[in-house]
């Protein structure tokens, strides 16, 4: 399944070692846009991806859940290396 970023919204603060890096709007294939999947940084430098969420009070939600792991790292890797070249300076 062709895996594409279809845009990117950075959301990173200065000086922040760890957190949110931005939003990515991610296409699988010609069928399902996820929007607004979150990627977040590691305190260690590291980077992986939350899928979007809906908080109701003191409980998350999680709108979508990707149940393959392997879909998942492929989504996670795709959005790093869309935020690596095309939006980090």
């Amino acid at each position: 399944m062709k895996i594409e970023v279809v845009k990117f919204y950075p959301f990173e603060l200065p000086g922040r070692r760890g957190g949110l890096v931005g939003y990515a709007d991610v296409k699988l294939g010609d069928l399902i846009l996820i929007r607004m999947v979150r990627l977040l940084r590691n305190k260690y430098g590291g980077y992986y991806v939350q899928m979007p969420s809906l908080q109701m009070g003191d409980r998350s939600y999680d709108v979508v859940e990707v149940l393959s792991k392997e879909l998942l790292e492929e989504i996670r890797r795709k959005v790093v290396d869309y935020y690596r070249e095309e939006v980090k300076i």
